[in-house]
């Protein structure tokens, strides 16, 4: 290439996509002019974990092509200011492995692509003189059809789609039922799909099929200058679906969750300010038994306060209109964070994803109830202490029992205060033995005058990576 001017040499008719893609990584880790990064690092999400710096920005309509129009991210080492990943449409990157030359550092190690790519860079050094026409673009020899990869947002890719015919689906155990299923594409320059990822559907169910379907889609060759090219693009159809005939109907996850919720926890479905106190008794880090605190400060669904106390160990949770603030200290805080689980274990609707859980019948003690779970179950129904999560409903909607990470809750001595049927007993069972219970001391009208402890000015926090509501 010199400057507009391009020299290319065919050998077959389509460019391998991941290979633009890799040779991309390596030579533009970021395919974004300086000034189109800028504007989207500055309304871009950031976020600080685990030595990183996660920058996230969403689609707009702000820029001219469809590659700065998508949702991209960068992630840079904390210690060091240099970029671990990067991704974006038709472009992402992974790097490792960094030496000096000249001053910059050089990743050595660069993986890219949704089937990962490695290429290792095994020589960086100074180019030696060259030959005068060594970098002439309108040498003899050069493909006058050259190949030109664009890349596409999904509503002008649709309109090169040859015909649309609707996309059959199976009967599915479990839901959603209903919602969208896509995946990313590259076109060859005769509009053929020559490379496709795996699917993402709102219900897995779908994966299968839509695959098939996707893959015999035929689209008309997309033109740049009147000249065909090649084109990477993301395309998704909606999907409508039904339980297999004769199979019994539920609600949907998210039901159980919200009516259990609101039923059952205190913080979701009270109508009036509380002040709670409680305590809780379990083992300290050197096995005896020691008593610790928990208060709950309600006032609203965006004024409350959660404290919880255990040794030399504090951990509070507040939020005061829509700034949110964590405290957490002392070597018990993880086991305080179980307290706030276990006082309110139903995932929050924003951390769910709908088609990972199943729902069928069960019986808890003589007591007929719904279970809704996700992962691994035996023969008879138990599920895998590392990586299932159950919820047990009763009929009214209440909760009956969770387990998670091992852990089974068992709500007790329930009563009735501000319309929810709050248990004044949790038990924490481990290995069929009693690790925490959990009582409820007193439970009273909040004093307004609480309402000014909400903020804890150094300490603001935004909620991510937590499945608890609050």
């Amino acid at each position: 290439m010199n400057g507009s001017h391009q020299w290319q040499k065919n050998e077959g008719d389509y460019f391998p996509d991941w290979l633009r893609e890799i040779t991309l990584a390596i030579i533009r880790p970021v395919p974004l002019s300086t000034d189109v990064l800028l504007q989207r690092v500055k309304t871009a999400q950031v976020r600080h974990l685990m030595g990183q710096t996660n920058v996230d920005w969403e689609k707009t309509t702000a820029f001219a092509d469809a590659q700065s129009n998508g949702k991209g991210h960068i992630a840079l080492m904390d210690s060091s200011g240099l970029i671990f990943y990067t991704g974006g449409p038709g472009w992402s990157g992974e790097y490792k492995n960094f030496a000096d030359f000249h001053g910059r550092s050089i990743a050595r190690t660069v993986a890219s692509g949704y089937i990962e790519v490695t290429a290792k860079v095994d020589t960086v050094e100074d180019l030696a003189p060259t030959a005068n026409d060594f970098f002439d673009a309108d040498a003899p020899g050069s493909d006058t059809q050259q190949i030109e990869t664009v890349i596409l947002d999904e509503d002008t890719l649709r309109q090169s789609l040859s015909s649309e015919k609707p996309f059959s689906w199976p009967p599915a155990a479990n839901g959603p039922f209903e919602g969208r299923v896509g995946t990313d594409i590259v076109l060859d320059r005769s509009g053929k799909i020559r490379e496709m990822t795996p699917p993402v559907s709102d219900n897995p169910a779908m994966r299968d099929a839509a695959a098939q379907q996707f893959s015999v889609m035929q689209f008309q060759p997309v033109l740049r200058n009147g000249v065909p090219v090649q084109v990477v693009a993301h395309f998704s159809v909606p999907f409508k679906t039904t339980r297999p005939a004769g199979m019994e109907t539920f609600e949907s996850a998210r039901t159980y969750f919200e009516r259990g919720r609101k039923i059952s926890c205190l913080g979701a479905g009270a109508t009036s300010p509380y002040f709670l106190r409680a305590e809780f008794q379990t083992a300290n880090g050197k096995g005896a038994v020691e008593t610790g605190r928990y208060e709950d400060t309600w006032f609203s669904a965006t004024h409350w306060k959660r404290e919880a106390w255990f040794g030399s160990s504090h951990l509070v949770r507040s939020q005061s209109g829509e700034k949110r603030y964590l405290l957490s200290e002392g070597p018990e805080a993880g086991l305080l964070r179980m307290v706030m689980v276990i006082v309110e274990p139903i995932p929050a609707a924003d951390t769910m994803t709908e088609s990972d859980w199943r729902i069928q019948r069960d019986t808890i003690d003589g007591r007929k109830t719904i279970r809704v779970f996700r992962g691994p179950e035996g023969p008879n129904g138990e599920l895998d202490p590392k990586t299932s999560q159950g919820y047990w409903f009763d009929e009214s909607g209440q909760l009956v029992k969770s387990y998670t990470s091992n852990f089974e809750i068992r709500p007790s001595a329930i009563s009735l205060y501000a319309d929810v049927q709050m248990p004044r007993q949790i038990d924490v069972i481990s290995g069929g033995k009693l690790g925490m219970r959990f009582l409820v001391k007193d439970i009273q009208s909040a004093d307004p005058a609480l309402s000014k402890t909400l903020v804890l000015q150094g300490h603001e926090w935004q909620r991510a990576f937590t499945a608890e509501t609050r």
